[in-house]
């Protein structure tokens, strides 16, 4: 018997895993059911995912910080940079750019702090949830460390829990190590958001595939309040509302959960700044000079030419297109949940990208699409050179940015 998309796995002396699939034609085919049918998830399979998630958190957490390392010692430091929350040396490579603003955040709310009006309304663009467990754990800088690293692991193993409903081990360990060695997988390490938005996100879902749909709207709740594309889980619980045949009511009671999670943002936004949209029109200060509309297809073969292939705005495009290719195989080839999920952060992340006038954000914030990392691995899986290419290039491009990010140089 085999393991297919959407059917819940059998305990593992019943089941015979599915080979590897060789053909680029079945690599697209639809398969399986259109709705997550919830099973069993057992402290086994926990276990299992957090040993599986070990190494590969080890091995690309280790390139992370000694990059960093690097890069905030042996590379000119971008002139005129300093973080307004005074870390001790030890940390100070790590707490660059929006670290600064989560930990002022946490620390002053959406008040006005250092840098003034201006940064004060800048700060509404950030999502408060992250900030809030900064201030839960202490509010040091090393927390805001900690929690990101920790997020990092616990959504490693419960994205191997994931993977094995609907793929073989080796697949679904390949899963790990492209997330962890992705090109913007530095961020995961760093007092950002992506480590705690895809521990939610994640959550949520393995929350889903056993059946407890109101503890996965909770979590979306958090995602939601952690990051804007965390109101795609409401919509991931909606597809499944409107598909399944199940406590029909209780899944669209978690529906709303969710999103109340961004009700949440508003108020708390509204109440300290008086714009319950404050995160909707703050990005507007950080759109770009009008450009030619042909830099989509020109940065990267530009910073090739210069010698600069790894340059975070020539990247840009590229990884979106990969990503969007996962999109689409995880639409045509899981249920509609994950589609959903997978696509419409696609879409987030393209407006962003055009709003703005600039992608070199867009890694970042395509890395924490979970789903896609199903589609590469299953389509890596049987082609070992290309598997081994993929990671190096991928891997190299993390620890170079990361060196930049210990400069000072923006790299999303």
């Amino acid at each position: 018997m085999t393991i297919e998309v959407g059917r819940p796995s059998l305990p593992a002396e019943t089941v015979e895993v599915a080979r590897p699939d060789q053909s680029g034609r079945r690599w697209w085919s639809r398969q399986g059911s259109l709705v997550i049918r919830p099973g069993l998830i057992t402290r086994e399979a926990l276990i299992l995912g957090l040993k599986a998630a070990v190494f590969p958190y080890l091995a690309s957490r280790l390139l992370v910080w000694a990059a960093t390392w690097f890069g905030a010692r042996n590379i000119p430091a971008t002139p005129g940079m300093y973080s307004n929350l005074n870390p001790p040396p030890a940390l100070s490579p790590f707490l660059h750019w929006d670290a600064d603003a989560y930990g002022y955040i946490a620390h002053h709310g959406y008040a006005l702090g250092a840098g003034g009006l201006d940064a004060e309304l800048a700060r509404v663009a950030w999502f408060p949830f992250y900030p809030l467990l900064i201030r839960l754990a202490g509010g040091s800088d090393w927390a805001m460390i900690i929690i990101p690293n920790v997020c990092f692991f616990a959504a490693l193993a419960l994205l191997y829990v994931v993977a094995m409903k609907y793929m073989d081990p080796d697949r679904a360990r390949l899963t790990l190590w492209l997330l962890a060695l992705g090109p913007a997988a530095m961020f995961f390490s760093y007092p950002y958001t992506e480590s705690v938005f895809l521990l939610l996100t994640v959550g949520a879902f393995v929350l889903m595939e056993s059946g407890r749909w109101l503890l996965a709207g909770v979590a979306g709740m958090g995602a939601a309040a952690t990051r804007f594309p965390g109101i795609l889980v409401a919509a991931a619980l909606g597809s499944e509302a409107v598909l399944g045949k199940r406590r029909r009511g209780a899944v669209l009671v978690a529906t709303g959960v969710a999103v109340t999670g961004l009700v949440v943002v508003s108020v708390v936004q509204w109440i300290q700044m008086g714009d319950p949209l404050g995160y909707v029109h703050a990005r507007a200060l950080w759109i770009g000079p009008d450009r030619n509309p042909l830099y989509l297809i020109g940065s990267f073969p530009k910073a090739v030419i210069e010698g600069d292939p790894f340059n975070p705005e020539a990247i840009g495009v590229p990884v979106l297109i990969v990503f969007a290719i996962g999109a689409g195989w995880v639409a045509l080839r899981m249920p509609v949940a994950y589609g959903a999920f997978a696509i419409g952060q696609i879409v987030l992340a393209a407006d962003q990208g055009l709003f703005l006038h600039i992608f070199s954000l867009v890694p970042r914030v395509v890395s924490v699409i979970f789903p896609c990392y199903f589609a590469f691995a299953t389509f890596l899986a049987p082609r070992r050179n290309l598997q081994v290419a993929w990671l190096l290039v991928s891997a190299s491009a993390m620890v170079l940015l990361s060196a930049m990010y210990g400069a000072w140089r923006f790299v999303g």
